[in-house]
């Protein structure tokens, strides 16, 4: 007997596209497209973690709900946040998906801003929700405007990234903290790049039991290669969020690189502060060129929009660059920042591009 597989499929599953990441054809010589640090661990460091892993017995299974990981994310914050307020994933992303799991029922809304994180979408989608958006240009992101929305729609989930991504720039905290006051849903803040803004929403978690922060080893820490996230919230919500957890949801491979980082403070303070230096000598130079908008940004990347940024990308693509783009109107790219060689290889590709001196 034959079956149709896609009738058996939930309608919201059937309208989703599987993620593709960027389209790229040519040969990669240096990955600027996916907001990753340039920079692996130190030797030194993955000797250690390799030895710790020879003594871990890999045929038990890990911690229940990574207690102790738990522990040391709650001694690293230093912000009187106990391991009960904190749940740890695979990935920012895995948490962001239980937290929709808990919240979300069919019909039921999430308002987001635009342009913004394409998974917030996704975890809508997959929970059966209503996917709504606003725009971060300033005419419009103001608690005004917010409010307005959030009448006409009555959102389950607001759901913001800050520094946002791809864009760059902090929300202003005087609008969050006015859609807190007011708002009875669930407020999340998507802290993916918050070490490279010197910021964080966290502060106030003790004092909004509605607002969720949510946070990521992939970026600052550089091990996107491992996938850890975590979100954090009032106990009462994560004693809720918890129920969807899977057990043993954290490899104890994962738990222990996770666990020795979180003491390497200084090692992390030293590569987010050159990351910044070079982002912004890149800022600096992308900002020459006056025909696109180069976004100022507190990130470990670069927006730039304009009718021009097709060209410039298929230049650098052409060199083997691969970098993000956004078929947005107008068109857009995004260029993480990476190690001061692989930034000069966009230095020079762009002062090409600046001269009109080449034909890609």
């Amino acid at each position: 007997m034959e079956i149709n597989i896609s009738e058996l499929v939930r309608p919201e599953i059937r309208e989703i596209e599987i993620y593709q990441g960027e389209k790229y054809t040519k040969k990669c010589k240096i990955d600027l497209s996916g907001n990753e640090s340039p920079y692996d661990l130190p030797i030194d460091l993955k000797n250690k973690i390799t030895e710790k892993i020879m003594g871990n017995s890999l045929n038990n299974y890990p911690t229940l709900y990574s207690k102790e990981l738990r522990k040391c994310i709650s001694d690293y914050l230093n912000m009187n946040i106990s391991y009960e307020q904190i749940i740890v994933g695979n990935g920012s992303d895995d948490v962001l998906g239980m937290l929709f799991s808990t919240f979300i029922k069919k019909g039921e809304v999430v308002l987001a801003a635009a342009p913004t994180f394409s998974m917030y979408r996704f975890f809508t989608k997959v929970a059966g929700g209503t996917y709504e958006h606003f725009s971060l240009r300033d005419s419009e992101f103001n608690y005004r405007s917010i409010k307005k929305m959030i009448d006409k729609l009555n959102p389950k989930i607001i759901i913001l990234c800050s520094p946002n991504n791809p864009t760059g720039q902090i929300l202003k905290t005087k609008t969050l903290l006015n859609i807190l006051d007011t708002y009875s849903g669930i407020l999340v803040i998507d802290e993916a790049y918050a070490e490279f803004a010197g910021s964080s929403f966290l502060k106030y978690i003790n004092e909004y039991s509605n607002l969720v922060v949510t946070k990521t080893f992939s970026k600052a820490f550089g091990l996107a290669g491992i996938r850890l996230g975590y979100l954090v919230g009032s106990k009462e919500l994560i004693q809720q969020v918890a129920k969807v957890l899977i057990p043993y949801n954290m490899n104890s491979i994962t738990t222990l690189i996770g666990k020795l980082i979180l003491k390497e403070r200084e090692l992390i303070k030293r590569r987010v502060d050159k990351i910044i230096s070079e982002r912004e000598k890149m800022f600096a130079i992308l900002s020459e060129y006056k025909n696109w908008t180069v976004f100022p940004s507190s990130t470990n990347f670069i927006y730039i929009e304009g009718k021009e940024v097709k060209k410039f990308k298929n230049m650098l693509n052409n060199r083997g660059v691969k970098i993000r783009s956004f078929d947005h109107i107008p068109p857009a790219v995004r260029i993480t920042i990476g190690k001061p060689e692989q930034n000069k290889k966009v230095e020079q590709t762009f002062r090409e591009f600046k001269k009109g001196g080449s034909n890609d």
